[in-house]
């Protein structure tokens, strides 16, 4: 736009640049809450059906307690033991890839979520607008804004790990069943379970910035993901 500007007496017009505003840093909206945690409910509970398969349970070398319960009138085969450990481990599997699926539905509804919400409430939009309050920061605010930069960015690195992990796991699903899907299987399996490792690194640090930005400088940042409440004051947004 042009604005007036004095010199010499006389006004003279001058090119002034207005910057867009900036977009909403944070999304509390009820979708975006029930992404959340029903993605936290879901993902905890496949990593609890790895642990249970591979620690607790380990049905491998589960032969001798198989043993043990049925009594010493009854003698297992290394074959049954087997099979019954099979049993066992193919309920679990069932399990966690009922969540994968469901995993899976919820990455389609966050896609659509950023189809269909207003273009400031969009992930891109917020990451661009942090990537923008980073850049034209003041020296005071430069570390709060790098803070707000990093956060987002980690974000995005787990819509990444998700997506990896839902397109992984839906090949392994129907590997059996697609002639070209199975001879990937191997392959594909590698980066699922190097995936998980990623997750599982992600959720210790998000739980702890989380923990440790609501007791410092973001008070009432866990309570606003459950209720969508934000009761800050505007200039402590």
């Amino acid at each position: 736009m042009l604005s007036p500007a004095p010199r010499g007496g006389r006004f003279y017009f001058m090119e002034t640049t207005t910057l867009p505003p900036v977009a909403a840093t944070h999304d509390y909206s009820v979708g975006m809450r029930i992404w959340h945690w029903a993605n936290a409910a879901l993902i905890s509970g496949q990593l609890l059906t790895i642990l249970f398969l591979k620690v607790i349970i380990n049905t491998k070398a589960a032969g001798p307690e198989f043993q043990k319960a049925l009594g010493p009138g009854v003698a297992l085969s290394q074959q049954q033991s087997r099979a019954l450990g099979h049993v066992v481990s193919e309920r679990i599997w069932n399990w966690h890839i009922g969540m994968g699926l469901a995993l899976a539905g919820f990455w389609l509804l966050w896609t659509l979520m950023q189809a269909l919400d207003p273009a400031g409430r969009r992930f891109g939009a917020r990451l661009v607008a942090a990537a923008r309050r980073y850049r034209l920061a003041p020296p005071a605010e430069h570390a709060d804004a790098r803070h707000v930069l990093l956060a987002k960015l980690t974000y995005a690195a787990f819509y990444l790990f998700v997506t990896i992990m839902v397109v992984t796991g839906l090949a392994l699903t129907w590997a059996d069943d697609v002639p070209w899907l199975h001879s990937l299987e191997h392959s594909v399996k590698e980066v699922h379970n190097f995936t998980m490792y990623l997750i599982i690194a992600y959720i210790v640090v998000h739980v702890g910035g989380v923990v440790w930005a609501d007791i410092s400088d973001d008070h009432g940042l866990i309570s606003r993901m459950v209720s969508g409440e934000d009761s800050r004051k505007p200039d402590q947004v």
